[in-house]
C-alpha cells in the first residue's frame, strides 16, 4: 500500500490520501484547539510521507489512521524546525511571522 518492494513511495494515490483524510481533519483539528492554528492537513501529509514514514511506513491503512491520531505537537514542530533550518530561505522571504509569536 504505502510500499513497493520493501521501500517507502513518496506519494500517496488519491484513494489513499481520500483514505486518510478523516484522520488528518481529527488531528488538525486537535492541534487547533491546543492553539496551534496555521497547521493543515496537507502539512501533516508532507510530514508523514516525507519524514514519519519515509523509512518505515505503516503496514496498511488502519494502522497509518492509528498512527496519524497519535501524531503530538512536538513530533509535528520538530519537523517544522528541521525543515525550517534546511531552508534556502532568509528572513526576507517569510511573508507570515506572526504564527511565531
Amino acid at each position: 500500500m504505502l510500499w513497493k518492494e520493501g521501500r517507502t513511495i513518496e506519494k500517496l494515490s488519491w484513494h489513499q490520501k481520500f483514505l486518510l483524510k478523516r484522520e488528518l481533519k481529527i488531528t488538525c483539528r486537535s492541534f487547533q484547539q491546543l492553539g496551534y492554528s496555521s497547521v493543515n492537513e496537507t502539512e501533516l501529509m508532507n510530514y508523514l510521507v516525507s519524514y514519519r514514514w519515509k523509512k518505515k511506513a505503516p503496514s496498511s491503512i488502519k494502522a497509518c489512521r492509528e498512527d496519524i491520531l497519535h501524531i503530538e505537537p512536538n513530533e509535528f514542530f520538530d519537523y517544522q524546525q528541521l525543515i525550517a533550518q534546511t531552508s534556502n530561505l532568509t528572513i526576507k522571504d517569510w511573508h507570515d511571522l506572526t504564527d511565531l509569536f
